[in-house]
């Protein structure tokens, strides 16, 4: 691992937040299996504060994974506050062909499953480990949380019912669901829905609203969604150890 390690892509979900100086960590590509599949990824580790929790983030629809772009820069920020991280390129599992039917959609949930197993098989216990997804990714991440995975939370950003139809949750974890107010791509009342189909089968869900934003986000929300995960995780899989 070092401090600056290139992974290829494409283009980033956005407008990056400004970056720490000199962030206490170190990252770096590798690729993981999930089923016979390898499925890249790129590692974040702090060298500072070290909660012993760790994250996988899933992206976006059309996503890539490399070392610049906001969520290269929220999984630094991640790191920075201690966590693990894990950004994987879920379909590298099985190519998006946007139809997606119930096969593709499983085999990207895998990939997060498989992802917590990574961490967990390298020493991280399971109850602090956890989910993040943006846009499609928030349902693979949250679905598949409340689902096979041992992952014991889990944030969904800009994720709504128009995405994927929820399934019925196998498991109880706590979950985030942070919505945009003006997102037009995934309406704020369809992850409403989301949320009360999962309050209503006694899943705990918080909710927070980033006021004035879209889908894609503006360097100050990235901020802002930043902090408001912090908060969550650190209430959760992040609780500092005697």
């Amino acid at each position: 691992m070092r401090r600056r390690s290139v992974l290829g892509g494409l283009a980033a979900l956005g407008a990056a937040p400004a970056r720490a100086q000199d962030p206490l960590l170190i990252y770096a590509g590798l690729t993981f299996r999930s089923h016979d599949k390898d499925i890249r990824a790129i590692h974040y580790r702090p060298l500072g504060r070290d909660r012993k929790a760790a994250v996988v983030m899933m992206h976006g629809s059309g996503g890539r994974i490399r070392n610049d772009g906001p969520w290269h820069d929220l999984a630094m920020q991640f790191a920075g506050d201690g966590y693990e991280v894990l950004t994987p390129l879920y379909t590298d599992a099985f190519p998006d062909d946007g139809i997606r039917p119930p096969a593709m959609m499983e085999a990207w949930r895998d990939v997060g499953e498989h992802a917590i197993d990574w961490f967990i098989e390298r020493g991280v216990d399971r109850r602090r480990t956890a989910m993040f997804g943006y846009s499609l990714g928030s349902y693979v991440a949250v679905d598949g949380a409340l689902g096979n995975s041992r992952a014991a939370a889990a944030i969904g950003l800009a994720g709504g019912v128009d995405v994927y139809t929820p399934r019925p949750p196998r498991r109880r974890v706590p979950v985030l669901m942070i919505r945009a107010e003006h997102d037009t791509h995934v309406l704020p009342r369809n992850t409403d829905a989301w949320i009360d189909f999962l309050r209503d089968r006694d899943v705990s869900v918080r909710e927070h609203t980033v006021r004035g934003a879209g889908h894609l986000f503006l360097p100050h929300e990235w901020v802002e969604i930043f902090q408001v995960s912090a908060q969550f995780y650190g209430s959760n899989i992040g609780r500092e150890t005697s």
